[in-house]
């Protein structure tokens, strides 16, 4: 989802929505950071991960977004982007990525290379976690914008050599499900190549039990639904209170590619 500004009289950057519906106006919450100088004439936002997203401890996943020094004459005005987790510098991210939405919004044909993308491979702990997007300007110094996610032990993480990801985070194998208690089956998907024109770059999560799906023998739970790259597939166990142990298959197919990512996980019901 390309984030944008809202015209609220006041300036201020406040959601979520496509830049098209937007007016850019200036200001916004990006703070001053390691030599800032000057007023705050940064714009930009943070698309993925989305605010609380849930990631897999040790997965590699992607930070993406578009920021601009609207200052800036003939560029973007950002000649680096960094992510940070506290002090500790996770990943260097590409910039000067395409961005024709921005562009238009902001009403600026300079603004079309404001992108920036970079992939984080592990090195963030379990637990609630604000990341920091570091953008670096030669005239005004840096700038920052963070971002607040919850990172996941669990298990059934799965990062293939080619870049797409897929965990389940419930339920896993150390986990009693009340056979008469219906849930959520939810989790993490990406693909670290994808471009901002094909959001998390995963269009599709679908589980079964008891084989992969579309097997002789398999049972389809459903096709999960989509917030950033949290998905979700309710289910119901009552429909398989029989038989207490199961195996859950989950597949992730990549838009960027096409392939299919398939990840398993025991799980057991008890009375």
């Amino acid at each position: 989802m390309i984030g944008a500004l809202l015209a609220l009289g006041a300036l201020v950057l406040a959601t979520s929505v496509p830049l098209a519906q937007a007016q850019a106006l200036p200001g916004s919450d990006w703070a001053p950071s390691t030599g800032a100088v000057g007023d705050n004439t940064f714009e930009g936002f943070i698309d993925q991960p989305a605010a609380g997203a849930s990631i897999g401890q040790g997965a590699t996943f992607m930070v993406s977004g578009w920021v601009v020094d609207t200052s800036a004459q003939g560029w973007s005005g950002v000649d680096g982007v960094q992510v940070l987790l506290g002090t500790t510098l996770l990943a260097q991210a590409t910039v000067g990525l395409s961005r024709p939405d921005v562009a238009s919004a902001l009403g600026n044909p300079y603004f079309a290379a404001s992108g920036f993308q970079a992939a984080v491979s592990g090195g963030v702990p379990a637990g609630p976690q604000t990341l920091t997007v570091l953008a670096h300007t030669p005239g005004r110094g840096a700038w920052t914008k963070q971002v607040s996610v919850n990172v996941s032990g669990g298990t059934g993480v799965v990062n293939s050599a080619t870049g797409l990801v897929l965990k389940i985070i419930s339920p896993t194998s150390s986990d009693l499900i009340v056979s008469n208690n219906n849930g959520t089956i939810y989790g993490v998907a990406y693909d670290t190549r994808t471009r901002p024109e094909l959001g998390i770059g995963v269009d599709r999560v679908t589980a079964c039990l008891d084989g992969p799906c579309g097997t002789a023998g398999s049972q389809t739970l459903g096709d999960a639904t989509f917030s950033g790259d949290n998905w979700s597939i309710p289910w119901e166990p009552t429909k398989y209170n029989k038989v207490t142990h199961h195996i859950l298959y989950v597949d992730a197919h990549s838009l960027v590619t096409g392939e299919v990512l398939q990840v398993t996980e025991e799980i057991n019901l008890t009375p």
